[in-house]
């Protein structure tokens, strides 16, 4: 019996190009279901890390702190926390007591 040599990247080809096929045969409710939401999922989410990474608008919380002394006049400016909340956002803020 003569032993032909097949390359380890044939194999691994061969493998990758018939799994969808076989995922459809063994699992085929898991792979149209991953194969539409998974895929949907990973390209929205890729698209968000994108635009959050290379825009400057951050999501919904600051990403970073600026730690200055007090006697900085940028610090100066600033509001203390006793100012917290603005007084026209008083009247629509409930607090718990």
């Amino acid at each position: 019996m003569i032993k032909y040599h097949v390359s380890r990247s044939a194999r691994l080809w061969a493998y990758w190009s018939t799994l969808p096929h076989r995922m459809l045969k063994k699992y085929p409710e898991q792979t149209i279901f991953y194969a539409t939401f998974g895929v949907a999922t990973l390209l929205i989410g890729g698209y968000k890390m994108k635009k959050y990474l290379t825009e400057s608008d951050k999501p919904f919380y600051r990403g970073y702190y600026d730690v200055v002394r007090s006697n900085d006049p940028i610090a100066q400016n600033w509001r203390k926390p006793e100012e917290y909340p603005a007084p026209y956002l008083l009247s629509s803020v409930e607090t718990a007591h």
